[in-house]
């Protein structure tokens, strides 16, 4: 009896042990586009999964204005703590109109319990003076959530309030989890490499899309923003858990009883 007993909890044990690790519902990242035989990172390309295909919209001509998407090195900008594939962005000189929006959906909009995260490293501002911009979007449905922008200063701006974080050079991960049906849950540590910036929004909905976006930047490659890891993931909840456990003893209850009849 004890044999079967002890079967019964490690079953338990090894179902939570299984279903607590972290679920990848979506994922992409720079690499996937950036080597020999790669796809290159253009329009309507999806590299990834989970996620819909690129729609990339830039007003370059070549000549007079400059801007664009592209895989690079963060490195040559002077970000660090990034893969050398990561998805990056120009649009040059500032004054000229100069844009390139990335925009992308998720397959199923974020569910309750689930987080989208990425990195974003960036290190000079726009430019002075200037009207650069660089930053994200996070839409839920045909409405816009979330708005985090770098300008001409070192301030990272979100919906239009300054978050405080410092200049640096280092990555930054952002992260959203969806805690309620009402509540989005937003985290990010600061390019400085000491501080973080946490805060919660009202939201009537799952995040559906997103999109990346630069304009108006002086020139400089240290002006170009780089992103890399989208994903979306699931931790289960400690009472999925629990439920898990007490199945596996219950079975493990039911294998004794059947042992003692017999």
């Amino acid at each position: 009896m004890k044999k079967f007993l002890t079967a019964a909890v490690m079953s338990a044990v090894l179902s939570c042990g299984a279903f607590a690790q972290t679920i990848t519902n979506a994922f992409d990242f720079g690499a996937n586009y950036g080597g020999g035989g790669e796809p290159g990172w253009t329009n309507n390309a999806n590299a990834g999964f989970g996620f819909g295909v690129w729609t990339i919209f830039n007003n370059n001509n070549g000549s007079t204005i400059f801007a664009n998407n592209f895989i690079g090195n963060p490195a040559d900008a002077g970000i660090s703590g990034m893969s050398t594939e990561s998805f990056g962005l120009y649009a040059n000189p500032a004054g000229s109109g100069a844009f390139v929006n990335a925009l992308r959906s998720l397959n199923t909009a974020l569910q309750v319990g689930q987080t989208f995260s990425f990195q974003w490293g960036i290190n000079w501002d726009g430019g002075n003076g200037t009207s650069g911009n660089k930053g994200f979007n996070l839409n839920v449905g045909q409405n816009q959530v979330v708005n985090v922008n770098n300008g001409g200063n070192s301030d990272i701006q979100f919906n239009s309030i300054n978050t405080g974080m410092g200049f640096g050079t280092q990555v930054m991960t952002w992260s959203f989890t969806y805690t309620n049906a009402t509540t989005l849950f937003v985290s990010a540590n600061d390019r400085d490499g000491v501080g973080t910036f946490t805060t919660n929004i009202t939201v009537t909905g799952g995040i559906s899309s997103f999109e990346l976006y630069a304009s108006d930047m002086a020139g400089g490659t240290q002006r170009e923003p780089f992103w890399n890891d989208f994903s979306v993931t699931t931790v289960p909840e400690p009472s999925t858990y629990a439920l898990l456990a007490l199945s596996a003893a219950a079975f493990g209850g039911y294998a004794i009883r059947r042992r003692r009849r017999s």
